[in-house]
């Protein structure tokens, strides 16, 4: 069987694959304290929805959650 990838491609790939992820993670240890800061900063000055209508997550949820969602945003520019 006849392949059309040579090997320094795949090992190239596998490379850049790494390197988003490892960028990904700086860029999630970066967001993720200001994300946490927001949102208690939210709930304390009463931004936040009611106590019946907030979400069952805790601070650090919505904090890891944001963050992520920035982080993704960062790569599809």
């Amino acid at each position: 069987m006849i392949t059309a990838t040579r090997p320094d491609q795949d090992m190239r790939r596998t490379r850049d694959r790494q390197s988003e992820r490892q960028n990904m993670r700086r860029l999630y240890m970066l967001l993720y304290p200001l994300c946490l800061f927001a949102a208690v900063t939210s709930r304390l000055a009463g931004h936040a929805e009611d106590a019946g209508e907030r979400a069952a997550q805790s601070v650090f949820a919505e904090a890891r959650s944001a963050a992520y969602a920035a982080a993704g945003y960062a790569f599809h520019a």
